[in-house]
């Protein structure tokens, strides 16, 4: 009998060590849009990034204090002139596929992204990087030419993709990187799922076995899903009406200084918004304060510009386009459109406050004549509208975020041949500043002043009306431990493999 007592006691405790071992803990994690897809090279957007971070690694990246931190480089060097950058590598990383990652990958990632016949979303990016050598397996050495004292900062959100699977034609679907979480499962629309990584190169690890992207595009639903319950963290559009209540009621709330901002576009090629007095009107027509305190509830701060107010390198004196609809009338029928004209506006349909400041224009508009004709779309058929030719579109709401140094916050955007210039904004004078930013020692006075005088010219332009800049908010449940909002909304998920989740 005691035999027998024994045996069966040591089946149940089998039994029960069995069902822990097949136990996985799962983080759930809210997203506001779908990803357009997942190959780093191809997109721009936030909301693909904050997937993409988890699966790929740049060589460095930015801390929550926007310091930098190793990656997959552990060590890196400049020359005296500044125009040369040498890496160390990590040695004994593997990609998802079993490859080992070497120099050769950081070569190929950065080549392809530089080759005119590939379709990198934002090419201009890596302009100042002239060469690319690997003297060894784990060193890589980047020339500049000319030299970019920002381009460190470029490298920092360059995720590097594999040079033996990077031209598979499924790659952006079915990808392969170095991060600690690889795909394991995508239903468009509903969720992402990805497994942890057991061959990732970092020690520090949480308790999460599997991570779980569900995408829930209205803001209030998302909410009541975290509410009830069925969703870990996320970060970006809390409902602001709700903020005050969550901060003042429960220990979920996570806020930062944001690194972006909301704005209208407005396409230059369109004859009518090709006269820089329009564009002002459009300007002086949005009540921002109002916009700030009602639709934000607060949250977000006054757009001003690309630029941070708590930057140095923010200008005190650019131009401001206080709300005041006798000026804007007084502009229109200074260019001759006295009695108003049509024009579309395209916003994400997914971003409810951002389709609310779309009502508010429409209805600020028509009041000096302007018919607003509204158009709200699924955020990943929007994007293609906007950034891609033939540029079909006359003005939208989008964001901008990333601005870690005024560089990213102007080029990009606006340079002539910035990547992401939509709107075909170019000023000559305005390029030329930007050009010479980047040679002057960053913070010094030369800098500063430099890049003040471009934000100065810029804001005379108006190319964008800015809505407002934008503060980052994240919740999280009491039972989560080692997460909080990330001031580069994009990076918000890249440490997720250090969770804790204690439920």
């Amino acid at each position: 009998m005691r035999i027998r007592f024994v045996l069966v006691a040591l089946a149940t405790l089998s039994l029960l060590f069995a069902g822990t071992a097949l136990a996985q803990t799962r983080l759930v994690v809210g997203n506001i849009s779908e990803a357009v897809n997942l190959d780093p090279r191809l997109i721009s957007d936030t909301y693909s990034f904050q997937r993409i971070y988890t699966i790929f690694e740049p060589l460095i990246s930015f801390d929550k204090d926007l310091s930098h931190m190793p990656r997959l480089a552990t060590e890196w060097s400049f020359s005296e002139d500044g125009s040369v950058i040498t890496f160390k590598l990590r040695e004994g990383v593997k990609w998802h596929h079993g490859s080992d990652f070497t120099s050769a990958d950081v070569k190929y990632t950065i080549d392809w992204l530089q080759n005119p016949d590939n379709p990198a979303a934002t090419p201009s990016l890596w302009a100042s990087i002239a060469e690319v050598t690997t003297p060894d397996p784990y060193t890589v050495v980047f020339r500049l030419d000319p030299v970019n004292v920002w381009a460190f900062n470029v490298l920092a959100r360059t995720a590097i993709v594999p040079a033996d699977r990077g031209d598979d034609p499924d790659f952006a679907t079915n990808p392969s990187g170095t991060g600690p979480w690889q795909l394991a499962e995508w239903v468009r629309d509903d969720r992402m799922v990805l497994e942890r990584f057991e061959d990732h190169w970092e020690t520090e690890r949480g308790n999460v076995d599997e991570l779980v992207f569900r995408t829930i595009g209205e803001d209030a639903s998302r909410l009541l899903a975290f509410e009830a319950g069925e969703i870990d963290l996320y970060q970006g559009q809390v409902v602001p009406v709700e903020v005050p209540r969550l901060e003042a009621e429960t220990p979920w709330v996570s806020r930062v200084a944001g690194l972006g901002h909301t704005y209208l576009g407005m396409n230059l090629r369109n004859p009518i918004l090709s006269d820089v007095r329009v564009r002002q009107a459009f300007y002086h027509l949005i009540p921002s304060e109002a916009i700030v305190q009602r639709l934000y509830n607060g949250v977000d701060r006054l757009g001003v510009g690309p630029v941070s107010e708590e930057s140095i390198y923010f200008s005190p004196t650019i131009p401001r386009y206080p709300y005041d609809p006798e000026r804007a009338r007084e502009l229109l029928a200074e260019a001759g459109y006295a009695d108003g004209f049509s024009v579309r506006l395209h916003v994400g349909s997914n971003q409810a406050v951002r389709v609310q400041v779309a009502e508010v224009l429409q209805y600020e508009a028509a009041q000096v004549g302007i018919d607003i004709e509204i158009n709200a779309e699924e955020f990943a058929t929007m994007l293609p509208r906007i950034q891609v030719e033939p540029y079909d579109f006359d003005t939208y709401i989008l964001g901008w975020g990333s601005n870690v140094d005024p560089d990213y916050a102007l080029y990009q955007l606006f340079h002539s041949e910035g990547s992401s210039n939509y709107v075909g904004y170019a000023n000559p004078e305005f390029d030329a500043l930007l050009e010479r930013g980047r040679t002057l020692p960053p913070g010094s006075p030369e800098s500063v002043a430099t890049y003040q005088e471009a934000q100065n010219l810029l804001l005379a332009d108006v190319p964008f009306a800015f809505i407002v800049n934008s503060t980052e908010l994240g919740l999280v449940q009491e039972w989560i431990e080692g997460w909080g909002a990330h001031p580069n909304a994009s990076q918000s998920f890249q440490d997720l493999h250090k969770v804790v989740k204690n439920r």
